[in-house]
């Protein structure tokens, strides 16, 4: 019972800090006169098909807003913890273990693999903005490096 409470409180943490996605689980009902939504996404799946897996222990939201500049790259790296990402600008291109590449521009979003090895790359000409919204666990890695 304790884990699906805390299950709840990640989820619910998840929901309070991005409201845009508190908003696709709402009746249009709930929303308030004058305040407009739009869809950014809406899973129960990584962005390779697998099943988003909550973990256990007290809840911690981390987001950060990365920028990438014109050819530049992340290290190959990987998220033991679910992991939103929205692109603010530019387009990157995210290349995972056993996947095949995939380019996602401005406005677009995904939710990471778990624990899989991948990258990003910055294929724009300016400089790739990224938010990116971990659901982790209190005193625990949301990255871990690759070897």
């Amino acid at each position: 019972m304790k884990a699906i409470i805390k299950q709840s409180a990640l989820a619910l943490g998840l929901v309070t800090v991005l409201p845009i996605a508190a908003a696709l689980a709402q009746d249009d009902d709930a929303l308030p006169a004058g305040f407009q939504t739009e869809p950014v996404l809406k899973t129960t799946t990584t962005r390779d098909g697998d099943a988003i897996v909550w973990q256990q222990g007290t809840p911690e939201i981390v987001s950060v807003i990365g920028t990438l500049e014109p050819g530049g790259r992340t290290p190959l790296h990987q998220h033991p913890v679910p992991v939103f990402v929205y692109i603010l600008e530019g387009e990157i291109e995210l290349r995972t273990e056993g996947g095949d590449p995939q380019v996602y521009g401005s406005g677009e979003a995904y939710i990471e693999a778990l624990n899989r090895d991948h990258q990003l790359f910055n294929v724009s000409d300016s400089d790739a903005k990224v938010l990116v919204v971990f659901a982790g666990v209190e005193g625990q890695p949301t990255t871990v490096a690759s070897e």
